[in-house]
Order: structure tokens, then sequence, then C-alpha cells
């Protein structure tokens, strides 16, 4: 058996982190195994990978986790989710490694921003001040492709200014901002042990995270990421994955589809 890719073996690091830090439990899918398997639209007895789904337990600021493995011929896409309750001001962690041959990679992560900086800078400060190390570490090297600032604007006005993203990049590079993308997981799991992220008086942040998560992963936003996953999967299996991705898991009733 071949060893798991590197992106693999990280974001499963990422998630044993989680269980031992977070109130997380994983559902299981009909088989026992992952959530919802995947397979390949145009061959559906060839395995395209699959999404893993934790759902956050007691007085944990956290709703869900969502893990999907991509697997498109020899591209490997690991894409990680962890998103706050929804009744809550607590931010959502994005963490994506895609890998591709022979060499290469892209790396993103983030804080996702639950407020806005006008009315609340002070959430702002409290979110994102213990980012600035690691991100000036990270972004401070030129020879790192996330300094040189790639990103789609139409998807990074939904993101936060403290994010790291890459252009194309090599295993080198991912190795030496690991430990950096490692630091904003680390600092986001200290933000969720904290118990006082209580949506603000007169915001009802339910139904701001509603729209957002409906922009946020909307296909015309970023649309040669989700054609790329309807490409592999299938659009009904697709919309499932986003279905996931938008809608919160406490106190709503399980369907896996």
């Amino acid at each position: 058996m071949s060893a798991a890719p590197y992106s693999l073996a990280f974001i499963d690091s990422v998630i044993d982190g989680f269980m031992v830090g977070a109130e997380l439990t994983e559902v299981d899918g009909p088989d026992g195994g992952p959530y919802l398997p995947l397979t390949q639209s145009e061959s559906p007895d060839q395995t395209a990978g699959y999404v893993r789904l934790w759902r956050a337990q007691g007085e944990s600021p956290l709703d869900r986790m969502v893990h999907m493995r991509l697997i498109a011929g020899p591209v490997e896409t690991q894409l990680l989710f962890v998103f706050g309750r929804a009744d809550t001001c607590m931010p959502h962690l994005h963490l994506q490694v895609v890998e591709f041959p022979p060499d290469g990679c892209v790396y993103n992560v983030d804080l996702m921003p639950r407020l806005d900086a006008v009315d609340f800078p002070d959430w702002f400060t409290r979110v994102y001040i213990g980012l600035r190390r690691p991100y000036k570490q990270a972004t401070s090297d030129r020879n790192n492709s996330c300094a040189q600032a790639p990103a789609n604007p139409a998807l990074a006005v939904y993101m936060s200014p403290w994010g790291i993203a890459s252009g194309r990049a090599n295993r080198a590079e991912l190795e030496a901002v690991e430990p950096q993308l490692r630091d904003y997981v680390s600092h986001y799991l200290t933000l969720s042990k904290a118990d006082d992220w209580a949506a603000p008086a007169g915001v009802d942040t339910a139904e701001r995270d509603q729209r957002y998560l409906e922009l946020f992963f909307a296909d015309e936003l970023d649309p040669r990421a989700w054609h790329g996953v309807y490409k592999v999967v299938g659009e009904a299996r697709g919309r499932v994955i986003k279905a996931l991705l938008r809608n919160p898991q406490r106190n709503l009733p399980h369907k896996n589809s």
C-alpha cells in the first residue's frame, strides 16, 4: 500500500488536533466509513475520495467540521472547514491544500469573519491580533508565492485580510509555510475554548451567516473550483457537499443524501 499523500497526512494531523482540543463527534456513513463516499461520475466503480463530517457537542461555540478529500486522477485536494455555531460570532476556519504532479501544490488558510469591521472593530482585534506573527512570517519571505497576494478578488472580499493564500507553489514551500498554517489552527483552537462568543445585541448572526455562506459557496463566485468538483463527482453529489458546507448541523435532522 502506498503512503498517504503529504496533503492528506497534514490535514489528518490537523483533524487529530481538533479531536483532542474540541468537542467534536464524527458522523459515520451508511457503511460505518466516511459520511459521504465519493465516486467518479464517469466511472462509478472508481473512488473520488470522501467527505467526513463531525458535529460539535456541549457548550462549544463550534457547529461542525467538514473534510473533503477529492481525488481527480493524480490531483489530490484536501478541503477542511470548521464552522462556528450559527447563533454565535465565532469565526470559521478554512484550510486547503491541493497537490498535483510532479511537485506542485496550492495552499490557503483563513479565519473567516462573522461580523463587520466598521461596526465591530474590537471583534477583529480579538480574532486576528494573534495571527500577526505567523502572517508576517509567511508573507514577508518573497520566495513564498503567498507573499505575492495572488487572490481572486471576488472570493477574497468574503475572507479576511489575514488569510494566507499561495499561487502555484511546490512541496518545499508548503513544508516551509506549514508551521504558520499550524499556528492559524492552534490560534483557532484557542479561540474555540472561550465561552463568550454570544452574538452582539441587535445582530442576527444566524441570518447573516446563512446569507454569507450562500454567497461564499455560490457557483458564480468560484466557478472553476465548483465546476471542477461537479466534473469529478457529478453535479448532484457536488450539491450535497455544498449543502454540508452551507447548512448548520446543530439541532437539524441528520440526512445522509
